[in-house]
């Protein structure tokens, strides 16, 4: 059995009821291997001492096996219900990445605006907050990471050096954005503003946080923004996210989980198919193979009919020349009072060699077995097939032409249609 093949639950229990030696050789790879396999499955794995403890005769204790990410996230989910997520205090420590992210952005400069840093580095969300809002930004980063980390839902840096980082889990990603808007600054002593009410001179920031998750790096692709507002306040609002965050890759999950199964299906289908059409291409090879081994044995039985004919023809033929010859001999011992002259007798040397070699006979025709009938069912299948003289054809049977199919009117090979007239000029062309 591969590795790859066992379940979590059976993987666990190898793990921890033999030495990674054993394991290494049981499965053919190395112990590193078998490790990053745990790893990638959240399998604890024995101790440094464990195996030693064992030999001594004591029983350590195994570390349980915690839920996978998936049973995880969906524990995660039903734990969010009518709850909001509290900030940590000012003094408290925050998450490698969240202290990281403050950091970075208690040292950004205002951006365009002066009024927001404007961070765009690719380890931290995207962020547009103003200075006063940075340690309530990297609090309310802290508090997702401490919620989405455990089901797997890592936060990782952008590939891109314009882009911040996403949220991710296996292929899906969320991309995040902190934001803090601007608002029209309220009206003191009466005074009129001299700009529009959008300008930025007359705008400052709300006080308030704005968070964005989309699927896409560009556009407004699974756009959802949560608003911190006098009415929800960001406790509610990071409970709200992390909700739907980890919602969004437990669907994300059954939908890919959906897709396996229905690439599944279209696997067996499409094998099911194949074979079938395996089994379609069989019988249509072994039709035409039986319809070779007919044809193959009709034609030898038609080429044995045929040499018998052209047999029967050479040897009438060879008689004919022999009559003729010695027809040729009576007549001139006749006419030369029985002799014959060296050169009549020279070419009645050479007529008699052209006469026998016109006789069926001189090439040992007919043989029984090999030139009379056979039994069909006695030739194996596909050959080999019953051999035949192939006589040439006798001049004094000259092979029939195939019939000439005489085709009329515009079928006639002979026949031209006329050529298409010319478009008239006048007409092509008229005057304006």
């Amino acid at each position: 059995m591969k590795l790859d093949d066992l379940s979590r639950e059976e993987l666990y229990e190898k793990v921890w009821s033999k030495p990674g030696i054993k394991l290494s050789k049981e499965f053919g790879m190395s112990d590193v291997a078998i490790a990053k396999r745990c790893r990638k499955l959240n399998i604890p794995r024995p101790p440094r001492g464990y195996w030693a403890r064992i030999e001594a005769g004591q029983r350590p204790k195994r570390s349980p096996l915690p839920p996978d990410s998936e049973q995880a996230l969906i524990k995660k989910v039903r734990e969010f219900k009518d709850q909001s997520l509290k900030l940590p205090e000012e003094s408290a420590p925050l998450h490698a990445l969240a202290a990281e992210f403050l950091k970075a952005a208690q040292s950004a400069s205002l951006g365009y605006d002066k009024k927001r840093i404007h961070l765009r580095e690719r380890p931290f969300p995207e962020t547009e907050i103003s200075k006063g809002m940075v340690l309530r930004a990297a609090q309310a980063f802290h508090v997702l990471l401490q919620v989405v980390e455990p089901p797997g839902i890592h936060f990782r840096r952008s590939q891109s050096s314009y882009d911040g980082g996403h949220f991710r889990k296996g292929n899906d990603r969320l991309h995040f954005k902190i934001e803090e808007k601007l608002v029209a600054k309220p009206e003191t002593g009466g005074r009129r503003q001299t700009y529009y009410a959008n300008s930025q001179e007359n705008t400052v920031p709300c006080g308030f946080l704005t968070f964005t998750l989309k699927t896409s790096r560009y556009g407004s692709s699974g756009l959802e923004t949560w608003e911190e507002n006098d009415k929800n306040s960001l406790e509610k609002v990071l409970a709200e996210m992390a909700k739907y965050i980890c919602n969004y890759y437990m669907e994300a999950q059954k939908q890919r989980e959906a897709e396996l199964i229905e690439r599944a299906k279209q696997r067996v289908e499409s094998e099911r198919r194949h074979q079938e059409y395996l089994r379609a291409e069989a019988i249509r090879r072994s039709k035409e193979a039986e319809e070779k081994h007919a044809k193959a044995l009709e034609l030898a039985e038609q080429q044995r009919r045929d040499d018998l004919v052209k047999a029967a023809e050479w040897w009438q033929l060879h008689q004919s020349v022999a009559g003729f010859i010695a027809e040729c001999e009576q007549r001139w011992l006749a006419a030369q009072g029985g002799e014959l002259t060296d050169e009549q007798k020279h070419w009645m040397t050479w007529a008699r060699a052209e006469a026998g070699a016109l006789s069926p006979f001189e090439t040992g025709y007919p043989d029984p077995l090999a030139d009379g009938g056979f039994d069909p069912a006695s030739v194996a299948f596909g050959g080999p097939y019953p051999a035949t003289r192939k006589f040439p054809r006798p001049p004094t049977m000259p092979e029939i032409p195939a019939p000439v199919v005489v085709k009329s009117g515009y079928e006639s090979s002979s026949y031209q249609p006329p050529p298409p007239s010319r478009y008239p000029f006048w007409l092509k062309h008229p005057r304006r």
